[in-house]
């Protein structure tokens, strides 16, 4: 990527200031506040968005307020050539990409052109100043790992983090020696539940039959739900061939004609070269022809006898000379017509209609519906089929409950008479104190002795109804769990009830949308017929309707370029007759009957008629003349001549109308390659791979059927495995109702879910743990050590070979002398350290350059080396200019005695 031209509207202190041109090597000269670093961050910005307030980097808006941003051109980017506009609107700016073509994209594709890197991993390898040179004593192992990280993936700077925090994670969730971490405390608690609940299931043998069988046969019912998933993976895998078996056929077609046709070699413009090699022969010929009769005449020194037929016919003699020429193309190109006629003549079948652009539009659109039809019926079969296994499993579901549930007579009997015992005592008592109060009313209104016994008979009563109340029997508790077991049955059965009805409508909704679909894609065979119809082709649309639409359009097309190539031969062949008739009239002194013979008659004899009519005394002047036109007319016409063999020896043809037809089969060829490219675009490599295993589309249909026979079984087996898993699980809660068991086995369960949730999440962070590792120790591998070796030899060189390695040791940073000595990078002068730091960006540079083809800029970096540390630094940047462009900012006048005018900016 290079950057060709920076336009600034407003930036710190520029304002419509323009840059363009901008070298492979480009220096940019200024004194100190001139706006170097300026420029620099402007590039930043613009490539990786304005700072944001919150950040510590200044946002060098203009201070007069006017428009904020500018744009970059870019070059040889993965998009072609670019502008790149930011402009002032959200916190990093507007964004805006022109194309060379002319559309126009927003950020979204930026990471297309500069690649996943932000501003610092960028700001840390491709661009940096004086200050970025200082700390390369403090890089470590992590450093290096964190930029080539950065380059290899996507927002991958934060790997270590999560790495570090995943570690921390596991360490809370479980040690082996810990007591602390979660699944250590719990390993103890279920350790201690199943103590208990082992000490209670030793007491019942059968219990453990029940629950190996049951364990049994869930293990069973888990193989058959991967067989089932597997089969029917396997049989979408079919369906997806079948679809593509046309396709297939076709590309198979024309694979095994390109493994019998070599690709026919044929100069490129080969026909208009030798139409123009032909015009120059004959051209040439008639030249040649002149000049031999001009030379014939001036020898027979103007003896003719037929000087009274020119004199009188000069004028049409003359007329049928000059046009000779064009009537010999004509003639050329009228044979060229008839043979390209009779080549589509012989090469096409005729068809009764002409192919037209609305046929070619209708035929587009009929492929188009065909493909959405048949996907939307796919998907329509899938959502049906699998909604309807749904609504089996509810069914099902639904039966079981039924089996095990009452009457509804017998339900309703059952709530009144558990009703009727609660309410009973109540309305005893209720009774007796209506009795007495009725008593003492019946005292106070008569106040008499009768009333007094009355009260006291009353009050009698009431005790005894009092103690009768509370001897009646008490509710059997069995009765109310079974009463309140058929009550949850009930409403289970009710629930289940109403997602049977919701699943119901949407198998309605799906059938009648895949009867919709059925009647488009009906309608759509209609109208295809309609257009057979149209066409008056005798066959019926079948599967394999576009091969044979696409050989009608051939077909109809080579008769129309037919038809049109006879419609050019017409004029062409009257005019040729006019000129034979115009000769004809003229009554030739010569018995010859060859048109070009009688045409060199009379252009000799017209030539020597007028040479009579000049000077004899030029006669031997013009002799010379013309012998000499002749040599160098035969000598142009052997270099055509040999142009022309040439030509056809790059056809590997022996004459012009091989040479022609050659032409029209390569045309042909052409056209079958692309049908083949754009068959193989449709079919996958491993979609090609996987129908080479079948010899026709019957095979495939068969496999289809023992696929969905197989699964057929694998779900007759899956209810027979839920039946008796059912009478199993009625059995073991039948056991489990020995109250102390049931707890226990309860709590070890509930105990051992907890353990295999929080074994499940420390599993899955663990295996999170692993991928990101795996992945720093790839990147470790490949680009670490290949990053080392080039700072190495980038350092040797900076340095004269003073310094001859670079690597890394117990996490440090480390240089080996030419003397074998070790050196740490705070031991080295600064000018050194610089070249150090240097080194290691390039090798970064160089290593992530298929990635990341970006620009280095560089604002006054070298300002503590001496001259030739200097020069050998600027030799450096001049050999990675054919790399990656390099923009070099500097205030120092020193440096500009490396570079010639032309090569510097002056700000």
């Amino acid at each position: 990527m290079r950057i060709t031209s920076i336009d600034i509207v407003g930036y710190g202190k520029w304002s419509d200031a323009h840059f363009n041109n901008i070298a492979d090597f480009q220096v940019i000269f200024g004194e100190n506040e001139a706006g170097k670093s300026t420029i620099m961050a402007f590039i930043h910005s613009i490539l990786f968005g304005f700072p944001t307030r919150q950040q510590s980097i200044p946002r060098m808006e203009p201070k007069n307020g006017g428009p904020y941003g500018g744009r970059l051109t870019l070059e040889d980017t993965r998009l072609g050539n670019v502008i790149i506009e930011r402009l002032k609107g959200k916190a990093t700016g507007d964004v805006r990409i022109y194309y060379g073509d002319g559309q126009i994209a927003g950020e979204e594709s930026l990471s297309e052109i500069i690649g996943e890197i932000d501003r610092n991993t960028f700001e840390a390898i491709f661009s940096f100043d004086i200050h970025g040179l200082q700390n390369i004593h403090q890089w470590k192992k992590k450093e290096f790992e964190k930029y080539l990280l950065a380059t290899g993936t996507t927002g991958s700077d934060a790997l270590l983090k999560t790495a570090e925090t995943l570690q921390k994670k596991l360490d809370a969730l479980f040690k082996p020696s810990g007591r602390n971490p979660v699944i250590n405390q719990q390993l103890k608690k279920v350790k201690e539940s199943q103590q208990a609940f082992q000490e209670a299931k030793k007491q019942n043998t059968k219990y453990e039959l029940l629950l190996a069988e049951k364990e049994a046969e869930i293990a069973r019912q888990t193989e058959l739900q991967v067989e089932k998933t597997t089969i029917r993976v396997e049989l979408d895998t079919i369906n997806t061939l079948q679809d593509l078996w046309p396709i297939y056929q076709e590309w198979k077609a024309l694979e095994e004609k390109t493994l019998h046709t070599s690709e026919t070699t044929f100069p490129p413009d080969g026909i208009i070269r030798l139409e123009h090699l032909q015009l120059k022969e004959k051209e040439w010929q008639n030249q040649l022809i002149q000049l031999e009769e001009r030379q014939k005449n001036l020898i027979n020194k103007n003896n003719f006898e037929h000087s009274a037929f020119f004199a009188e016919n000069e004028t049409e003699i003359s007329y049928l000379v000059e046009t000779y020429g064009a009537y010999s193309e004509r003639q050329v190109q009228l044979n060229n017509l008839k043979q390209e006629i009779n080549y589509y003549q012989t090469d096409a079948t005729i068809v009764p209609k002409k192919w037209t652009k609305e046929l070619d539009k209708k035929i587009l659109r009929m492929k188009t519906i065909e493909q959405s039809n048949n996907q939307q019926q796919h998907d329509v079969q899938l959502e049906l089929k699998l909604t309807q296994e749904t609504a089996e499993k509810l069914q099902k579901k639904i039966d079981q409950i039924e089996t095990n549930m009452w009457e509804n007579k017998k339900f309703q009997h059952e709530k009144e008479k558990l009703n009727q015992q609660e309410k009973t005592p109540i309305t005893k008592l209720a009774v007796s104190i209506g009795v007495f109060m009725a008593a003492l009313l019946v005292l106070i209104i008569f106040q008499s002795i009768w009333s007094i016994a009355f009260v006291l008979i009353a009050g009698l009563i009431s005790v005894f109804i009092f103690l009768t109340s509370n001897k009646t029997t008490p509710v059997n508790n069995q009765q109310i769990l079974t009463f309140l077991e058929q009550q949850k049955s009930r409403q289970e059965w009710q629930q289940l009830l109403s997602e049977m009805d919701i699943i119901a409508s949407q198998i309605a909704h799906l059938e009648e949308r895949q009867d919709r679909l059925n009647k488009a894609q009906y309608e759509c065979t209609l109208e295809l017929r309609g257009i057979f119809s149209d066409l008056a082709m005798k066959e019926q649309p079948d599967d394999n309707w576009e091969t044979v639409i696409q050989n009608y359009k051939e077909n109809s097309e080579k008769n129309q370029l037919a038809t049109e190539l006879k419609i050019k031969l017409a004029p062409i062949e009257e005019k040729q007759e006019t000129y034979k008739s115009r000769l004809n009239n003229l009554d030739l002194p010569t018995e010859n009957n060859d048109l070009e013979e009688n045409i060199s008659f009379l252009r000799q004899g017209l030539l020597f008629y007028r040479n009579n009519l000049t000077e004899n005394a030029k006669l031997a002047e013009k002799m010379e003349q013309v012998t000499m036109q002749l040599d160098l007319v035969k000598q142009d016409l052997l270099l055509v001549e040999k142009e022309k063999r040439d030509l056809l020896e790059q056809a590997k043809v022996n004459n012009e109308e091989a040479f022609r037809l050659a032409a029209l089969r390569v045309k042909e060829e052409q056209k079958w390659r692309e049908r083949l490219v754009l068959l193989e675009a449709q079919l996958e490599p491993e979609k090609r791979t996987a129908l080479k295993q079948f010899q026709n589309q019957a095979i495939i249909k068969e496999k289809e059927l023992q696929l969905e026979e197989a699964l057929r079984k694998t779900e007759l087996e899956q209810e027979k495995l839920h039946a008796s898993l059912a009478a199993k699980n009625h059995e073991i809660r039948n056991l489990e109702e020995g109250g102390t068991f049931a707890v226990l086995m309860q709590e070890f369960y509930s105990q051992k879910s907890k353990l295999q949730q929080l074994v499940e999440e420390w599993t899955e962070t663990k295996l999170a743990l692993e991928i990101l590792q795996k992945a720093m120790q790839s990147l470790q591998e490949g680009k670490l050590p290949k990053t080392l070796r080039l700072a190495s030899e980038y350092f040797s060189h900076l340095t004269n070979g003073n310094y001859n390695k670079v690597y890394l040791q117990d996490n440090r940073l480390q240089v080996e002398s030419k003397e074998v000595v070790i050196f740490f990078p705070e031991e080295l002068s600064q000018a050194t350290k610089e070249q150090l730091y240097l080194a290691i960006r390039f090798a970064l540079i160089d290593v992530i350059h298929k990635d990341f083809p970006l620009p280095i800029i560089i604002d006054d970096g070298f300002v503590h080396f001496d001259s030739s540390r200097m020069l050998q630094m600027m030799e450096l940047l001049q050999q990675r200019k054919s790399t990656n462009q390099v923009i070099f900012f500097t205030c120092h006048q020193e440096t500009r005695k490396y570079f010639s005018s032309e090569d510097i900016r002056m700000l």
